[in-house]
């Protein structure tokens, strides 16, 4: 309870600081330079995440001695020496295409990002470890702060993609700084070697799953951006974006704290599988409440932020929240594999989602940038089918028609927007007025509580019955 609060208060901090400055952005961007900075930007973003996941093995090592730690601080500062050096060649790369010579500008100072990450994933495993997250919060959203008034700063000044790049750039390498300082562990010895090939062991597994999981994210914007252009890939950002922060406020407090108390609990099976799916009930439950919402409020949002500046966003916004409650039972999976030791398996399944999502991806984008989304959704569902029938076979107590598929509140979220869709239809009320709207969403969100209280009460009775507990 206490990491997931220090974990929801820096994630509430996080993402206010990345909505202010996203929303800034692209006030002053547009779809086009917007889009430009999400292609330039996402190697760095996927190799710097990929690495900040090493944290994992310090969290779960059972003796962190020096010796482990010096050898994982020098495997992974080689790792982001290695990826600033293939951003540093892909940025050339990218000079050398016709159309795309100014990209390779703003690539190259990106490179210090995975670098940076490398550094610092002792320190932040440490700070985990020891459950200190109030740090891990403050150092996080503090590098975020910073990174995104430079960010805000240049977006005004009209330095376009530019201010974008700064924020990627800027904002891991004052994170990792405050880690550093915090845990106050410094490494006596670069390791040999032989050493950090014992550590590949698991750690390739480990950083694969990371790695897919990033590029089954951002291998969409350059997709997007190759097939229909750099405005779309803005669009489809812009819209991930928003993803990305409901997935943030509604799913990340809980699975930060997921993987530590996994951790500790695998010698029990089925206490662990008790949890597993406890954790997957409450956060698909919560997860479509802003698929519900924005429905009927995006429409008025986006025509009172961006007017006609980004066409098809609103759409797009409430396309890509359908797939939130599958991602709030596909999350917690994850974690679960990983926590019992089982790391291959979770990236031979991110292999296998990251391979269908740039298929569907690259298939729907020929048709347009809402055609992506769709594609997007229905890969989600069916990648998630997938996860559950593998976890199923691995823990054959489960039963997954009454554990996921019928208890999946995606279906009830449907139908509340199906119903209310069909009202405002009936009655002809414009979404792009406030009163229509806010009428629309109001009722749509007090739909979907009440059938949420009747069809998924147990579920509400353990939250309710797990914060009485703790006051």
């Amino acid at each position: 309870m206490k990491g997931a609060i220090w974990s929801l208060l820096q994630v509430l901090a996080e993402r206010f600081t990345q909505t202010v400055v996203m929303l800034t952005a692209a006030l002053f961007l547009g779809p086009h330079e917007f889009g430009v900075a999400a292609m330039a930007t996402a190697p760095a973003i996927v190799t710097a995440a990929t690495l900040q996941s090493g944290n994992q093995l310090v969290i779960q090592r059972d003796e962190a001695t020096p010796a482990f730690l010096d050898t994982a601080f020098s495997l992974f500062l080689w790792l982001g020496v290695l990826a600033a050096v293939a951003i540093a060649a892909l940025a050339f790369v990218f000079r050398m295409m016709p159309g795309y010579d100014a990209v390779y500008l703003m690539i190259l100072p990106t490179a210090l990002a995975p670098l940076a990450a490398g550094v610092g994933v002792v320190a932040e495993g440490l700070l985990e470890r020891s459950f200190n997250y109030r740090v891990l919060a403050v150092r996080k959203t503090v590098g975020q702060a910073i990174a995104g008034v430079a960010c805000c700063t240049l977006a005004v000044l009209g330095f376009g993609a530019w201010s974008i790049v700064v924020q990627v750039t800027v904002a891991p390498v004052i994170s990792t700084a405050i880690s550093i300082a915090a845990s106050g562990w410094r490494p006596q010895r670069l390791a040999g070697f032989d050493a950090m090939k014992e550590l590949t062991r698991f750690s390739g597994a480990l950083l694969g799953f990371s790695a897919m999981n990033q590029i089954n994210i951002r291998s969409v914007d350059v997709i997007v951006g190759f097939i229909a252009g750099p405005t779309a890939t803005g669009v489809f950002r812009l819209a991930r974006t928003v993803l990305d922060l409901a997935v943030s406020l509604f799913l990340n407090p809980i699975n930060n704290t997921l993987l530590p108390i996994f951790s500790r609990m695998v010698e029990d099976r089925q206490r662990t599988v008790e949890a597993m799916w406890r954790a997957c009930g409450i956060t698909s439950l919560v997860a479509s409440v802003p698929f519900v919402a924005s429905a009927f409020a995006g429409p008025y949002v986006a025509e009172l932020v961006f007017k006609d500046k980004w066409p098809h966003l609103a759409q797009m916004i409430t396309i890509l929240l359908i797939s939130l409650p599958l991602i709030a039972v596909v999350v917690p999976m994850q974690t679960y594999l990983v926590a019992i030791g089982r790391p291959k398996l979770a990236f031979f399944n991110n292999v296998i989602q990251t391979t269908m999502n740039i298929a569907f991806i690259w298939v729907g984008a020929y048709f347009g940038v809402l055609a992506a989304g769709t594609a997007f959704v229905i890969r989600c569902f069916l990648g998630g089918g997938i996860l559950i029938y593998v976890i199923t076979r691995l823990v054959p107590e489960i039963r997954v028609a009454r554990d996921v598929v019928m208890s999946l509140p995606t279906v009830l979220g449907l139908a509340v927007v199906a119903v209310v869709s069909s009202l405002v239809w009936a009655a002809n009320l414009d979404l792009n007025h406030l009163g229509p709207a806010l009428s629309a969403t109001m009722l749509a969100l007090l739909l979907y509580g009440g059938m949420a209280l009747a069809f998924f009460r147990d579920r509400l009775i353990t939250v309710f019955a797990a914060i009485k507990s703790k006051r």
